[in-house]
């Protein structure tokens, strides 16, 4: 029950496992979240006792692999906290490779707005079931202590926040029994996928409603899959056209306006609801699909820009190339924070810091590529749940990090209390070895116009009630000060970009687009 404080019992009983069961693994909540709250202790505990021989196993025959094939170079996992972990640090903490995958494109996300120059960033990530939503703030990705696997079981370590929901190209547009329009998260996966994949799907996705709409042309992945326009009038047709009265074309932009709208439903949740504004953001959509949906969202919740990255179907996986290994290490220390001795909380900062910096030793990083940084987890006295503010090791940190938790608390909750007590639940560093990072190259721009388009079809948009021309450019012709007004498409290998009417797409110097949403339109 204590073990957060005394690990005694928990350490004897891991050297009794080992010695009566060779070769067990075997995870102490005192390692694996020295914190207070019982529940989150051992439902974190658990899971990583339960990954530790499923995850052991795959990541040895990766390094098995990849050493068979001539690999000699150092092979690093992300972890849900933004940062890189080792195989010997996997094996111990192997619960924290989970929700890594989707934490890997809000870095990009990230990284790509900083050098955009815009500090404020939504990532809307979107590809064939979910769409995963972060958010980045004065440069900071926000992260969480605290999420839920399926069944409500909390895991707890610091990790990037995401939010992830059902909607995805292939999600299923079906009507409810009060005979509403619904959108997801049931999807049609790989298999049978889309209908107009061919592949024996019949119900409609977001997939074929964008189709049915001319948005999307006749074949994906520069030809490698062919799409049947066809089929995707007839599943609209059928499940939700004849059911709903409503012509094909009609009943295909509601299925997507839908889509838009649980998707800005959830970036409300994500911003406003923790009292930031959307509108001094702008919106990086990525994902194969995200570019298809990007400005329609930024009209709806009057988000004044739009960028798309340069290869948008790749992006979470450029941002594995943008972590430095890390490791976040915790204890508990509660006390009033005025009733604190500087030089006693200076102690247990110390031993986190050389506990971290030994980690880093271990796994070979120099001296001069590693840094230390200090946080502080602090609440109200009488309140549950801690916000966690960066800190410093100057004179005066404590009365800055407080200040720093009323400011937080204000953002978040829409109250400060400087009449009350702040009291310090926790106190955390993260261990950073920084890695060598990809330069991306930039264009210097150009003065000349746009290339002519490819073709020109006839698209529906919303704004206007009906089809009109709409030309189709190539990304790869596009190159930076290119401008095009919409509407307008633009296709490449990996994604399709939508420019409806009223909006201006030009590329930047960094080969990402950027929309632009007229004044009248936000």
């Amino acid at each position: 029950m204590n073990s957060y404080v005394n690990d005694t019992h928990e350490r004897r009983m891991r050297e009794i496992l080992i010695a009566e069961i060779p070769g067990v693994t075997v995870s102490t909540s005192s390692e694996i979240l020295p914190e207070i709250f019982e529940y989150d202790r051992a439902s974190t505990t658990v899971a990583n006792a339960v990954l530790a021989p499923l995850v052991s196993g795959y990541v040895n025959r990766l390094e098995g692999s990849l050493r068979a094939d001539g690999y000699d170079g150092d092979l690093l996992l992300l972890h849900s906290g933004g940062g890189s972990m080792t195989p010997a640090m996997v094996d111990r903490y192997p619960v924290r490779l989970a929700a890594s995958g989707i934490a890997a494109g809000a870095i990009a996300v990230a990284d790509i707005a900083s050098r955009c120059g815009y500090p404020n960033a939504i990532g809307l990530d979107m590809g064939g079931t979910s769409t995963d939503i972060s958010l980045v703030y004065d440069g900071e990705i926000r992260t969480t202590k605290r999420w839920q696997v399926e069944y409500g079981f909390p895991i707890c370590f610091p990790s990037i926040e995401v939010l992830t929901i059902g909607a995805g190209g292939g999600s299923l547009a079906w009507i409810d029994e009060a005979g509403s329009l619904r959108n997801g998260p049931q999807s049609a996966g790989a298999a049978p996928g889309p209908a107009c994949y061919r592949r024996g799907g019949t119900e409609p996705t977001n997939t074929d409603a964008n189709l049915v709409l001319g948005r999307l042309g006749e074949s994906l992945i520069g030809g490698e899959l062919t799409l049947d326009v066809d089929a995707a009038r007839e599943a609209v047709r059928s499940c939700i056209a004849g059911r709903l009265d409503l012509d094909v074309d009609t009943a295909a932009s509601n299925v997507i306006q839908v889509a838009n709208a649980n998707m800005a439903d959830a970036v409300r949740l994500l911003s406003i609801r923790r009292g930031y504004d959307p509108r001094d953001f702008v919106l990086v959509v990525c994902g194969g699909a995200g570019a298809l949906h990007g400005a329609a969202l930024a009209k709806e919740l009057s988000i004044p820009t739009v960028v798309v990255p340069a290869h948008p179907g790749i992006t979470s996986a450029q941002g594995c190339l943008l972590v430095d290994i890390r490791h976040d290490l915790s204890a508990m220390f509660q006390r009033i924070a005025s009733d604190v001795n500087p030089a006693e909380l200076e102690s247990e900062f110390a031993q986190l810091e050389k506990e971290g910096l030994a980690r880093l030793r271990h796994e070979g990083v120099d001296e001069d590529r590693m840094r230390i940084d200090r946080s502080i987890s602090m609440r109200y006295a009488g309140q549950w749940r801690s916000l966690s503010v960066t800190a410093d090791n100057r004179d005066g940190f404590l009365n800055r990090a407080v200040e720093l938790f009323h400011e937080e608390h204000e953002r978040d909750y829409s109250f400060r209390r400087d009449d009350v007590d702040v009291e310090i639940y926790q106190i955390g560093v993260r261990a950073i070895g920084e890695t060598p990072k990809p330069r991306f190259p930039q264009q210097n721009a150009s003065d000349s116009p746009a290339p002519s388009p490819l073709t020109v079809r006839q698209v529906y948009f919303e704004e206007v009630g009906g089809r009109v021309p709409t030309p189709v450019f190539d990304r790869d012709e596009l190159v930076a000060g290119n401008s095009v007004d919409g509407p307008a498409i633009i296709d490449q290998l990996d994604s399709t970009t939508v420019i409806p009417p009223s909006t201006t797409a030009i590329v930047d110097e960094w080969g990402n687009i950027r929309i632009h949403i007229h004044q009248e339109q936000q």
